[in-house]
């Protein structure tokens, strides 16, 4: 199963320092002319704001690059937040937003492999667990990944938070889906239509 480049790259700057800063997205083609921020911080962090992004896991913060130019050979702006617990592991939730995007990164978004459709975001949206919650061992991560495209922008928001250790609880991936969809939502990536979201895969033996 391809696993969306995202993953590996995020968990690892993460366990790193909890802090450095992943390249999801396609990054094979040269970049566009960027468009303006907000501010000086990246698009991607104007859009998933730590406020949003508190909702999606409290107490998160924001680590690695927050500026708005592309990290070098990205199409996407980033943005990445993290926790780190005894109980829990590392967690972090980032941010991919290509914008604009080419058709090409449209329809590579569009024909995510294992992605669940999401209703009320975008113009497409869809859903990924992968890792754990795939019957990964090796202490693999768990993640759930959140694609979506409205008009010229994609929008990849992986959710990667570590596997069961020492007796804590399984992550819940129904839990973390609805979060990062939420979010997208809050957003403004809300297509005035319900909220619907695909329930997570069962556990694999």
């Amino acid at each position: 199963m391809k696993i969306p480049a995202a993953i590996p790259v995020l968990f690892l700057a993460a366990s790193a320092f909890l802090g450095g800063c992943s390249q999801p997205g396609n990054q094979s083609a040269p970049a566009p002319a960027p468009r303006p921020s907000t501010g000086a911080t990246s698009p991607a962090c104007d859009l998933i704001t730590p406020e949003i992004a508190a909702k999606v896991v409290p107490g998160i913060m924001p680590v690695g690059q927050n500026s708005n130019d592309r990290p070098p050979g990205s199409k996407a702006y980033l943005c990445t937040y993290s926790s780190k617990s005894m109980e829990g592991g590392i967690t972090a939730p980032s941010v991919a937003l290509t914008s604009p995007a080419s058709s090409q990164d449209i329809s590579t978004a569009e024909s995510a492999p294992y992605c669940s459709p999401v209703t009320g975001i975008g113009d497409f949206a869809c859903l990924q667990w992968t890792g754990y919650f795939r019957g990964e061992t090796g202490g693999a991560s768990a993640n759930v990944v959140l694609t979506a495209v409205r008009g010229d922008e994609t929008l990849e928001m992986p959710y990667v938070t570590s596997a069961p250790m020492n007796g804590t609880p399984a992550p819940d991936g129904d839990a973390m889906a609805r979060a990062l969809a939420q979010a997208a939502v809050e957003a403004g990536w809300g297509n005035g239509t319900p909220l619907g979201v695909p329930a997570a895969p069962a556990p694999a033996s």
